[in-house]
């Protein structure tokens, strides 16, 4: 038996949500993944660093419904070089270079999955793109080809960390920003909770909820700050101060992504590894309306 064909191997993902604040339906993120790429935007990082579209294509399989499974994404972020910026050091001279504008420096790469049917992203945990880059692209990027506040773009975190808060032994603060969740699936208070919130349509909801050290907040079963800490998963970040056994401690849940682990064989296509992951994490195999609104 060959043990190679027979091993495992794991990998790590980030994952981002991207929200339509008008339509949601799973050809409205086909759509706009189409003006991406027709459109290509070019985002600023930092200095003379930016990011753009390298190539982007859609798989050939299908959802039941019709529409594309998957859109495969590469994003390049490179130095663009300034040709009057150069110096001679030998002559200690300031030197003008002619260059082809379209050629840049330092390129690195980034390969992407995202899934219409859930609205979310992934990308490799080790890429060599960060996932705050990415997110920075795909929130600006969005907002020069579809148009401002269009879409919401929410790195997803880990819930581990959300666990930490609502199982501890006392809650003194809770500090979230949030938006509404497109129909992710939940029950109880926290789908009306979020119901509620999508009938407001905000750009964001804050929320600042304080107790006091003889008397701490009450997270009780099915309750707001239940409901707040679930949506804030996949929907925004929450901050909280907490007393686990003697010690108290601040979680900032914006500092833990999701690192999504997929053990797969090595013959698997590894992105249909992770098309399989985000459905059964995000899906919760509930059907989609497509003429009205995702689920």
């Amino acid at each position: 038996m060959d043990k190679k064909k027979n091993s495992k191997r794991t990998t790590k993902w980030y994952v981002i949500n991207i929200k339509s604040r008008g339509i949601q339906k799973p050809q409205t993120y086909i759509d706009a993944f189409d003006k991406l790429k027709a459109s290509d935007p070019l985002v600023k990082l930092r200095g003379n660093r930016y990011i753009s579209i390298k190539s982007m294509y859609k798989a050939e399989l299908l959802e039941n419904d019709g529409y594309v499974r998957s859109i495969l994404v590469t994003l390049s972020a490179y130095d663009l070089i300034d040709p009057d910026g150069f110096y001679n050091r030998r002559s200690k001279e300031n030197v003008s270079l002619f260059l082809d504008p379209d050629i840049a420096a330092n390129a690195s790469e980034v390969e992407i999955i995202f899934v219409p049917r859930v609205h979310r992203l992934a990308m490799r945990t080790n890429s060599k793109i960060s996932l705050k880059n990415v997110h920075k692209y795909f929130l600006e990027a969005l907002d020069k080809a579809i148009g401002e506040d269009a879409f919401d773009v929410t790195i997803v975190k880990d819930r581990n960390f959300i666990e930490q808060i609502l199982s501890s032994s006392a809650i003194y603060s809770i500090e979230a920003e949030l938006s509404y969740s497109n129909r992710d699936p939940s029950d109880g208070f926290q789908s009306v909770f979020d119901k509620k919130i999508r009938e407001m349509n905000p750009t964001r909801l804050s929320m600042n909820i304080r107790g006091t050290q003889d008397v701490p907040l009450e997270a009780t079963k099915d309750g707001l700050i239940e409901a707040i800490a679930n949506l804030s998963e996949s929907n925004g970040y929450i901050k909280a101060k907490v007393r686990d056994g003697e010690e108290v401690k601040n979680i900032n849940t914006e500092d833990f992504p999701l690192n999504m682990r997929l053990d797969s064989n090595p013959a698997e296509d590894l992105y249909i590894s992770a098309y399989n992951e985000l459905i059964n994490r995000f899906d919760n195999n509930r059907p989609i309306d497509i003429d009205n609104e995702q689920g």
